[in-house]
Protein backbone atom coordinates (compact mmCIF):
# COMPACT_ATOMS: atom_id res chain seq x y z
CA UNK A 1 0.00 0.00 0.00
CA UNK A 2 1.39 3.39 -1.02
CA UNK A 3 2.21 6.01 1.60
CA UNK A 4 1.72 8.78 -0.96
CA UNK A 5 -1.48 10.78 -0.91
CA UNK A 6 -2.99 13.99 -2.22
CA UNK A 7 -4.98 15.94 0.34
CA UNK A 8 -6.69 19.32 0.66
CA UNK A 9 -6.85 21.59 3.70
CA UNK A 10 -10.43 22.64 4.47
CA UNK A 11 -11.97 24.35 1.43
CA UNK A 12 -8.74 25.77 0.00
CA UNK A 13 -8.94 23.68 -3.16
CA UNK A 14 -5.13 23.34 -3.19
CA UNK A 15 -3.75 19.79 -3.59
CA UNK A 16 -1.03 18.88 -1.08
CA UNK A 17 1.25 15.96 -1.97
CA UNK A 18 2.18 13.93 1.09
CA UNK A 19 4.36 10.95 1.91
CA UNK A 20 2.93 9.63 5.15
CA UNK A 21 6.03 7.55 5.82
CA UNK A 22 7.89 10.85 6.24
CA UNK A 23 5.52 13.52 7.52
CA UNK A 24 1.97 14.65 6.87
CA UNK A 25 0.01 17.68 7.96
CA UNK A 26 -2.29 17.45 10.96
CA UNK A 27 -4.84 19.45 12.93
CA UNK A 28 -2.21 22.03 13.92
CA UNK A 29 -1.66 22.79 10.22
CA UNK A 30 -5.37 23.18 9.49
CA UNK A 31 -5.94 25.43 12.50
CA UNK A 32 -3.02 27.70 11.61
CA UNK A 33 -4.20 27.97 8.01
CA UNK A 34 -7.63 29.06 9.26
CA UNK A 35 -6.21 31.45 11.89
CA UNK A 36 -3.75 33.22 9.59
CA UNK A 37 -4.72 36.42 7.82
CA UNK A 38 -2.13 36.87 5.08
CA UNK A 39 -1.56 40.18 3.35
CA UNK A 40 -3.41 40.35 0.05
CA UNK A 41 -0.28 41.31 -1.86
CA UNK A 42 3.46 41.58 -1.30
CA UNK A 43 5.36 38.62 0.16
CA UNK A 44 4.29 35.79 2.49
CA UNK A 45 6.69 33.28 4.08
CA UNK A 46 5.83 29.82 5.43
CA UNK A 47 8.69 29.21 7.87
CA UNK A 48 9.48 25.61 8.87
CA UNK A 49 7.16 24.75 6.01
CA UNK A 50 7.32 20.95 6.08
CA UNK A 51 5.60 19.75 2.91
CA UNK A 52 4.34 23.28 2.31
CA UNK A 53 0.73 22.59 3.25
CA UNK A 54 0.03 25.94 4.93
CA UNK A 55 1.87 28.18 2.49
CA UNK A 56 0.46 26.41 -0.56
CA UNK A 57 -3.08 26.55 0.81
CA UNK A 58 -2.72 30.27 1.51
CA UNK A 59 -2.54 30.77 -2.25
CA UNK A 60 -6.34 30.45 -2.09
CA UNK A 61 -6.48 33.50 0.23
CA UNK A 62 -3.93 35.89 -1.27
CA UNK A 63 -2.28 37.10 -4.45
CA UNK A 64 1.01 37.65 -2.62
CA UNK A 65 4.19 35.85 -3.59
CA UNK A 66 4.61 32.90 -1.19
CA UNK A 67 7.92 31.39 -0.10
CA UNK A 68 8.12 27.97 1.55
CA UNK A 69 11.25 27.70 3.73
CA UNK A 70 12.16 24.12 4.66
CA UNK A 71 15.53 22.60 5.58
CA UNK A 72 14.63 18.98 4.74
CA UNK A 73 15.17 18.00 1.12
CA UNK A 74 12.54 15.24 1.14
CA UNK A 75 9.80 17.64 2.26
CA UNK A 76 10.92 20.45 -0.03
CA UNK A 77 10.62 18.04 -2.98
CA UNK A 78 7.01 17.33 -2.01
CA UNK A 79 6.36 21.08 -1.84
CA UNK A 80 7.77 21.55 -5.32
CA UNK A 81 5.60 18.74 -6.68
CA UNK A 82 2.53 20.39 -5.16
CA UNK A 83 3.53 23.74 -6.66
CA UNK A 84 3.78 22.11 -10.09
CA UNK A 85 0.59 20.05 -9.74
CA UNK A 86 -1.42 23.15 -8.77
CA UNK A 87 0.18 25.30 -11.51
CA UNK A 88 1.36 27.78 -8.87
CA UNK A 89 4.98 28.25 -9.98
CA UNK A 90 4.36 31.94 -10.73
CA UNK A 91 3.21 32.55 -7.15
CA UNK A 92 4.66 29.92 -4.79
CA UNK A 93 8.38 29.21 -4.42
CA UNK A 94 10.14 26.43 -2.49
CA UNK A 95 13.41 27.29 -0.72
CA UNK A 96 15.30 24.25 0.60
CA UNK A 97 17.85 25.72 3.00
CA UNK A 98 18.80 26.37 6.62
CA UNK A 99 17.32 29.39 8.41
CA UNK A 100 20.82 30.76 8.96
CA UNK A 101 21.11 31.25 5.18
CA UNK A 102 17.75 32.98 4.82
CA UNK A 103 19.18 36.35 3.78
CA UNK A 104 20.77 34.79 0.71
CA UNK A 105 17.20 34.19 -0.51
CA UNK A 106 15.10 36.97 1.02
CA UNK A 107 16.13 40.48 2.06
CA UNK A 108 15.58 41.67 5.61
CA UNK A 109 12.48 43.76 6.40
CA UNK A 110 10.72 42.73 3.16
CA UNK A 111 8.07 40.19 4.25
CA UNK A 112 4.45 41.21 4.82
CA UNK A 113 3.22 38.03 6.56
CA UNK A 114 4.87 34.98 8.10
CA UNK A 115 3.17 31.74 9.11
CA UNK A 116 5.11 29.27 11.23
CA UNK A 117 4.42 25.82 12.66
CA UNK A 118 7.78 25.29 14.40
CA UNK A 119 9.25 22.25 16.12
CA UNK A 120 7.64 22.02 19.56
CA UNK A 121 10.06 19.92 21.56
CA UNK A 122 13.43 20.78 23.06
CA UNK A 123 16.36 18.42 22.71
CA UNK A 124 18.71 17.49 25.54
CA UNK A 125 21.33 14.82 26.16
CA UNK A 126 18.57 12.70 27.67
CA UNK A 127 16.24 13.01 24.68
CA UNK A 128 15.46 9.68 23.03
CA UNK A 129 14.00 10.14 19.56
CA UNK A 130 12.21 7.13 18.10
CA UNK A 131 10.52 8.71 15.07
CA UNK A 132 11.91 8.58 11.55
CA UNK A 133 14.58 11.27 11.03
CA UNK A 134 12.34 13.52 8.89
CA UNK A 135 9.55 13.53 11.47
CA UNK A 136 12.05 13.97 14.29
CA UNK A 137 13.44 17.15 12.73
CA UNK A 138 9.92 18.46 12.12
CA UNK A 139 8.92 17.88 15.75
CA UNK A 140 12.14 18.48 17.72
CA UNK A 141 14.57 21.42 17.83
CA UNK A 142 17.33 19.46 16.09
CA UNK A 143 18.07 22.00 13.33
CA UNK A 144 16.68 25.24 14.81
CA UNK A 145 15.52 26.26 18.27
CA UNK A 146 12.94 28.82 19.33
CA UNK A 147 15.42 31.70 19.46
CA UNK A 148 16.67 30.86 15.94
CA UNK A 149 13.13 30.89 14.61
CA UNK A 150 11.96 34.11 16.26
CA UNK A 151 15.22 35.84 15.29
CA UNK A 152 14.60 34.85 11.67
CA UNK A 153 11.06 36.18 11.88
CA UNK A 154 12.39 39.51 13.17
CA UNK A 155 14.92 39.69 10.33
CA UNK A 156 12.37 39.03 7.60
CA UNK A 157 9.25 40.90 8.73
CA UNK A 158 8.54 44.47 7.78
CA UNK A 159 7.76 46.83 10.64
CA UNK A 160 4.08 46.52 11.70
CA UNK A 161 3.68 43.23 9.82
CA UNK A 162 2.26 40.04 11.30
CA UNK A 163 3.44 36.53 12.12
CA UNK A 164 0.95 33.74 12.82
CA UNK A 165 2.11 30.73 14.84
CA UNK A 166 0.80 27.55 16.45
CA UNK A 167 2.57 26.30 19.56
CA UNK A 168 2.26 24.28 22.75
CA UNK A 169 0.84 26.01 25.87
CA UNK A 170 3.50 24.49 28.12
CA UNK A 171 6.12 26.57 26.26
CA UNK A 172 4.01 29.70 25.88
CA UNK A 173 5.83 31.69 28.58
CA UNK A 174 9.15 30.98 26.87
CA UNK A 175 7.73 31.91 23.46
CA UNK A 176 6.33 35.23 24.68
CA UNK A 177 9.61 36.08 26.40
CA UNK A 178 11.63 35.44 23.24
CA UNK A 179 9.11 37.32 21.11
CA UNK A 180 9.17 40.47 23.23
CA UNK A 181 12.97 40.36 23.40
CA UNK A 182 12.97 40.42 19.58
CA UNK A 183 10.35 43.22 19.42
CA UNK A 184 7.68 40.81 18.21
CA UNK A 185 4.57 41.79 20.19
CA UNK A 186 1.65 39.34 20.62
CA UNK A 187 -1.65 40.88 19.49
CA UNK A 188 -4.14 38.01 19.43
CA UNK A 189 -4.17 34.60 21.05
CA UNK A 190 -6.51 31.62 21.04
CA UNK A 191 -6.22 28.41 23.02
CA UNK A 192 -7.39 25.09 21.57
CA UNK A 193 -8.92 22.28 23.64
CA UNK A 194 -9.88 18.81 22.44
CA UNK A 195 -12.99 19.01 24.70
CA UNK A 196 -14.39 21.64 27.04
CA UNK A 197 -13.30 19.60 30.06
CA UNK A 198 -9.65 19.21 29.04
CA UNK A 199 -6.78 21.64 29.29
CA UNK A 200 -5.63 23.44 26.17
CA UNK A 201 -3.10 21.48 24.11
CA UNK A 202 -2.43 24.12 21.44
CA UNK A 203 -2.28 27.89 21.25
CA UNK A 204 -2.61 30.08 18.15
CA UNK A 205 -0.77 33.40 18.21
CA UNK A 206 -0.94 36.49 16.01
CA UNK A 207 1.98 38.85 16.70
CA UNK A 208 3.31 42.03 15.14
CA UNK A 209 6.82 43.38 14.64
CA UNK A 210 6.88 46.74 16.41
CA UNK A 211 8.96 48.68 18.92
CA UNK A 212 5.73 49.83 20.57
CA UNK A 213 3.75 47.97 23.19
CA UNK A 214 0.73 46.12 21.79
CA UNK A 215 -2.58 45.33 23.46
CA UNK A 216 -3.16 41.57 23.61
CA UNK A 217 -6.61 40.15 22.90
CA UNK A 218 -7.47 36.64 24.10
CA UNK A 219 -10.15 35.06 21.93
CA UNK A 220 -12.62 32.45 23.22
CA UNK A 221 -11.15 28.95 23.29
CA UNK A 222 -11.68 26.72 20.28
CA UNK A 223 -13.15 23.39 21.40
CA UNK A 224 -12.71 20.60 18.85
CA UNK A 225 -15.20 17.98 20.13
CA UNK A 226 -18.56 18.47 21.84
CA UNK A 227 -19.96 16.37 24.68
CA UNK A 228 -21.21 13.79 22.14
CA UNK A 229 -17.61 13.32 20.91
CA UNK A 230 -18.50 14.86 17.56
CA UNK A 231 -16.77 17.80 15.94
CA UNK A 232 -18.11 21.08 17.27
CA UNK A 233 -19.82 23.31 14.71
CA UNK A 234 -16.87 25.67 14.57
CA UNK A 235 -14.29 22.88 14.35
CA UNK A 236 -16.25 21.20 11.55
CA UNK A 237 -16.37 24.48 9.64
CA UNK A 238 -12.61 24.94 10.06
CA UNK A 239 -11.62 21.35 9.27
CA UNK A 240 -14.16 20.42 6.61
CA UNK A 241 -15.04 23.85 5.27
CA UNK A 242 -18.71 23.27 6.08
Amino acid sequence: MSNNSQDVISNSGIIINQDKSLYSFNLDTILLYNFAKPSKKGKVVDLCAGNGAIGLSLASKTNAQIYLIEIQKELAKLSQKSIDDNNLSDQVHSINDDLKNIQSHLAHDTIDTIVCNPPYFKVSNQTIIKENPVLAIARHELKANLVDIISTIKILLKENSHVFMVYRPERLSELLTVMTQQKIQPKRMRFVRSTSKKEANLVLIDAIKTVKEAALRIEPDLVIYNDQHQLSKEASLIINGK
